[in-house]
């Protein structure tokens, strides 16, 4: 077909396989997903810093880490991010097949196409943002000439209205915060010092007499 290119292929693919794919796992199962990882991300966040001390003590990650306190960190918020993300997974399909067995199930499943057909889309135009801003200098003819990206031009357009330095800012602060600790000094502790029972000065006695 006249005016079609390889990456108009490639994106039709794209968005045809996450279809397929979220109408065979239904939308309920989609969403539990995607709660899934934000659960996992804000649980690692909580409870990376209480588990770091059990990372260095293993055998051979921390041998790996060394005294880098970043780096224990951030095996510590992977491992705990890990282990929930394995855990809502494991409940997640068995949720999501009661309602595909139910009188809901071609609900879900319709509803599912859709998502699937949104998310698709999505993936392709943040690819065809991340063509415009990292690789501005250069000029592949094959996707500058391709039809997908005259039709995601303008939701690319959109996206660089919506400041997505901020976005990249706030993820900076967030890591900066994760790990804090590591570049905070421990502040010294005064004792309290039982008080004195030495007597006067003698600048103090001097003081008297006059």
């Amino acid at each position: 077909m006249e005016g079609f290119t390889v990456v108009d292929a490639v994106v039709a693919v794209v968005i045809v396989l996450s279809a397929l794919l979220a109408y065979s796992r239904g939308l309920v199962r989609e969403l539990m997903a995607i709660a899934g990882w934000v659960a996992a991300t804000v649980l690692a966040f909580i409870f990376a810093d209480q588990i770091q001390p059990m990372i260095r003590s293993l055998p051979v990650v921390g041998d790996f880490i060394g005294d880098s306190c970043e780096l224990s960190i951030i095996a510590a918020f992977a491992a705990v991010f890990a282990v929930a993300l394995l855990v809502v997974s494991l409940f997640t399909p068995l949720f999501s097949s009661v309602i595909q067995r139910s009188r809901l199930g071609g609900l879900d499943q319709a509803l599912g196409f859709l998502f699937g057909v949104a998310r698709g889309l999505l993936l392709v135009a943040v690819c065809f943002f991340l063509y415009d801003t990292v690789l501005s200098a250069q000029d592949i003819a094959m996707i500058d000439d391709s039809r997908a990206a005259r039709v995601f031009g303008q939701f690319t357009g959109e996206l660089e209205e919506q400041d997505p330095e901020a976005a990249l800012g706030w993820v900076t602060t967030q890591y900066e915060q994760l790990v804090g600790e590591c570049g905070t000094p421990a502040e010294p502790v005064e004792a309290d010092l039982p008080p004195s029972d030495e007597g006067p000065t003698l600048d103090e006695i001097d003081e008297q007499q006059q």
